[in-house]
């Protein structure tokens, strides 16, 4: 169900703490993000950036188009 995703975020955590995200763009595992703030990953196929924001209680994953 899940595997035929063009996008997809998948947060790991340990001892109950958020520690990363894991990034699948374009259908392809593409890296990890740590949780710190402001941190990106690029699509070597599309170009998109995927950026994690954190804020006071929670975090925000977008996307950014290249431009």
């Amino acid at each position: 169900m899940y595997q035929n995703r063009q996008t997809d975020y998948r947060v790991n955590f340990a001892n109950g703490s958020n520690v990363s995200v894991e990034i699948k763009c374009c259908g392809q595992h593409i890296g990890e993000i740590k949780f710190k703030d402001r941190e990106e990953k690029k699509c070597p196929a599309c170009g998109k950036k995927h950026q994690l924001r954190i804020d006071y209680n929670h975090f925000h994953m977008s996307q950014f188009s290249p431009e």
